[in-house]
């Protein structure tokens, strides 16, 4: 992930988190808060814990004090929000609650002596100019207890994206992501709990569908996807930038206003002329702000797609392709049958629309086969009838073919990135182009809003942070910027590292960068010579924002992420950096094959 990316992906989740409001009024005003903090946590972890459960073999005292001092921030955060914004209204509240970038900057110059330069303060000028015309220019309404209330949740948020910014850099996000959640969870579990003994307050939930919907939808975007997403963002953006950014949530939810009235039946926004004027400052003030923006606007329209010369591609075991389909499926299932029984959006709406575009890219035909067996499997289950069924079908398969081979037809390297203003492009046309070949206007609009607002950050997590392996067409063939193979020798490791070095000075990656690649190949072909002495090591390297390294050997199954008790303690430190400062540490062993992947 770069930065323009770490910054689309932080502006993808502010309109998740302008949407909730929506969902948020189903909540009944006799159930506890804590209990909705309780429920949505819980569902969000477990969400984010089913995609990265892979990732708890790097769970350590030092993840686990860091997650828990991030919910106490959240938790703390939550309980003064919900005091403040009781008969204040929401205008003011969300105004009130976007400022806390104020606090970002004064904590920041007082604590850690990073003053703003003079464009962060021209950008928060207009920022705060913005917001007080968003409130109609009415101070009158700042006169209110709950007012206090609100500031002091702007602290605490203030205070937790700043130690998120501290923590992303050191430690995994995936662990702390799962580890904020949990330990949410759990406080809000022990407030609830204080709550029902000391207050007498009953111990129900509510069964209308109003309220399940929005648990599915705070769930899955704003503890899940919203709370993973910026860990992993905040290593590229400074906390004073993702503060501001998460200031447009206002402007967000006063553009898709008239939007969520018509299919929520929610209130619309009063947008007035100083509300409009408002936005513009709002914007203006984020653009001068980060002048990537105006640079990827400009070789946007600048840009030369370029169609490269075809190689052929690798076999992809079938054993993969039978889990991809199968897990494709389940998800699937899962994110369309609690929709669907709420009946509270259409059937041809709901999240699983996003799931084409990122299975569909990643995956292909099998990405395909695994959303259409999901779609089967729950329009029988809910009783939906065989046109709607068909028709999804084929909206399905329309956009799983024209993201898969519309993305690799023009695709020099064969990889899932977002690195060039053409990569932008080809996504967003590949996007349009999809959805009007679903042929019907509700399923189009559908089907494109999803594939942006929700495939984009999501395609860009995978891709360009994560590196998900993708498969690629018959025609292509994805091939790495370094590829060697490591024997249990003198003289192998240093020709390695004279080999990685050379490689990656060509694609203009710093040294420091290189150190860190060849200590983490060094440590890790150390410890897995030891355990398997005639092991040959096939090495695979992307260089990118982040590196990716994929590790292959033969012979008795070994983790070399496992630490013995016995073992030196300096091995233990070693091993201990690449587990905390790698985005992904993944082990896996299968027909008599041991496969690693650290991304660093």
């Amino acid at each position: 992930m770069n930065r323009a990316e770490a910054n689309i992906s932080l502006f993808a989740i502010t309109f998740f988190a302008a949407v909730q409001y929506v969902f948020i009024a189903g909540v009944p005003a006799g159930l506890s808060h804590f209990a909705f903090l309780c429920i949505t946590n819980l569902l969000g972890f477990l969400m984010i814990l089913a995609f990265f459960f892979g990732e708890l073999f790097r769970l350590d005292s030092k993840q686990i004090i860091q997650s828990s001092i991030l919910s106490g921030e959240l938790t703390g955060f939550n309980i003064f929000m919900l005091m403040g914004v009781q008969n204040v209204a929401p205008v003011v509240s969300a105004s009130v609650l976007s400022s806390y970038f104020i606090f970002v900057l004064i904590f920041e110059a007082f604590l850690y002596r990073r003053f703003p330069q003079k464009v962060h303060i021209a950008s928060v000028f207009l920022v705060l100019l913005g917001l007080f015309f968003m409130m109609d220019g009415d101070l009158m309404s700042l006169v209110d207890r709950n007012i206090f209330y609100l500031l002091i949740a702007e602290i605490f948020l203030a205070v937790y994206v700043m130690t998120v910014g501290s923590y992303a850099s050191s430690s995994n996000p995936a662990i702390l992501a799962m580890g904020q959640m949990f330990f949410c969870f759990a406080f809000s579990l022990i407030l609830w709990t204080g709550e029902i003994l000391l207050k007498s307050v009953p111990f129900e939930f509510p069964v209308n569908k109003e309220f399940w919907v929005g648990v599915i939808y705070i769930s899955f975007f704003i503890r899940g996807i919203y709370g993973i997403i910026q860990i992993y963002a905040q290593r590229y953006v400074s906390p004073l930038n993702t503060s501001l950014i998460f200031s447009s949530e206002i402007v967000m939810t006063m553009l898709v206003s008239p939007l969520l009235s018509k299919f929520f039946d929610a209130p619309h926004e009063n947008i007035t002329l100083l509300k409009i004027a408002g936005s513009v400052l709002i914007i203006s003030g984020l653009v001068i702000m980060e002048p990537e923006f105006i640079k990827t606007v400009k070789n946007i329209f600048h840009a030369k797609i370029k169609i490269p010369q075809k190689h052929s591609s690798e076999k992809i075991a079938l054993n993969r392709k039978i889990f991809v389909a199968v897990l494709t499926a389940v998800i699937y299932i899962l994110l369309d049958i609690p929709v669907m029984m709420t009946g509270f959006l259409p059937d041809y709406a709901g999240i699983k629309n996003a799931l084409p575009f990122i299975t569909g890219l990643f995956y292909g035909i099998y990405g395909m086969t695994g959303c259409i067996i999901g779609c089967l499997v729950s329009s029988v289950l809910m009783g939906e009838t065989f046109i709607s069924m068909l028709w999804e079908c084929w909206c399905i398969t329309a956009i799983s073919l024209s993201m898969y081979y519309g993305w690799h037809i023009f695709s020099k390297s064969h990889r899932i990135n977002f690195k060039k203003a053409r990569h932008y492009i080809r996504y967003l046309f590949l996007s349009l182009f999809a959805s009007v070949l679903c042929l019907k206007p509700d399923y189009m609009v559908s089907y494109f809003l999803t594939g942006i607002l929700i495939g984009f950050p999501m395609n860009i997590l995978f891709g360009s942070l994560l590196y998900i392996e993708p498969f690629v067409p018959s025609f292509a063939s994805a091939k790495a910027d370094a590829e060697f193979e490591l024997k249990n020798d003198s003289g192998s490791l240093e020709s390695a590292n004279d080999f990685l070095q050379d490689t990656a000075i060509s694609k203009g990656v710093n040294l420091k960068r290189v150190f860190e690649i060849q200590s983490c190949l060094e440590e890790l072909s150390i410890r897995i010579f030891k355990a398997v002495p005639d092991a040959v090591i096939k090495v695979r390297v992307i260089y990118y924002n982040a590196i990716s390294m994929r590790l292959s050997y033969t012979g008795i199954k070994y983790n070399p992420f496992k630490i013995n008790k016995n073992e030196d303690i300096l091995d233990i430190m070693s091993l201990n950096i690449i587990k905390h400062r790698a985005l992904r540490a993944s082990f896996i062993y299968s027909g008599g094959g041991n496969k690693i992947h650290v991304v660093m």
